[in-house]
């Protein structure tokens, strides 16, 4: 039980420093007063990249291991499509933004207002939340990312990159929440049909 406990205390002291350290790095965006063109490009290198690396480390692991010995093989093979559906819906979501929604932006961004369909928005918030359900999915699978003792350190360690990526993905999702898309849906203009 004391390893348990050791184990929580040890992720909550990374997960704290490492959010510490973000922060102090990258504190303007605390500040709220980049433009929708400097978002546009901090997204991709803060939050992009990190989840799509946690997600190659998760995957190697996952293809090594058709079974995980030490979960129960009806959760072991969900946890592996799990993984695989969030996995999907990160990639498409991160081409949909890099490809799609970005330069949009950027070229409207000389513009007084964006003109960007309400729907596109809807449709990246309902992306938002299936992530969260399935995350939750994947912690209620690995019990809250708690592993144990005598788990071997390479599932140990793909276990500690599944708590980073759910990290790191609600802290991308909380930011594109908070800082993005509220400024397009406020910035959106209806145009005249008169």
């Amino acid at each position: 039980m004391s390893s348990i406990i050791v184990e929580l205390l040890r992720r909550n002291y990374l997960a704290t420093n490492k959010l510490i350290m973000l922060l102090q790095a990258g504190s303007h965006l605390t500040q709220g007063k980049e433009t929708l063109g400097e978002i546009c490009q901090i997204i991709p290198v803060t939050y992009h990249a990190p989840i799509l690396a946690s997600c190659v480390n998760i995957r190697s692991y996952l293809e090594k291991h058709a079974s995980i010995d030490e979960l129960p093989a009806p959760v072991s093979e969900i946890v592996q499509l799990v993984f695989q559906k969030i996995e999907d819906e990160l990639t498409h979501t991160f081409k949909k933004e890099t490809g799609i929604i970005f330069p949009f932006i950027q070229q409207q961004f000389t513009k007084d207002k964006i003109a960007i369909q309400p729907k596109v928005v809807e449709t990246m918030l309902h992306t938002h939340e299936l992530l969260i359900e399935l995350l939750q999915k994947m912690r209620q699978l690995m019990h809250h990312y708690i592993t144990h003792p005598s788990w071997p350190q390479s599932l140990k360690s793909c276990v500690n990159e599944m708590f980073q990526m759910e990290t790191d993905v609600l802290r991308w999702i909380h930011f594109e929440q908070s800082s993005l898309y509220p400024r397009l849906t406020n910035q959106h203009t209806t145009p005249d049909h008169a």
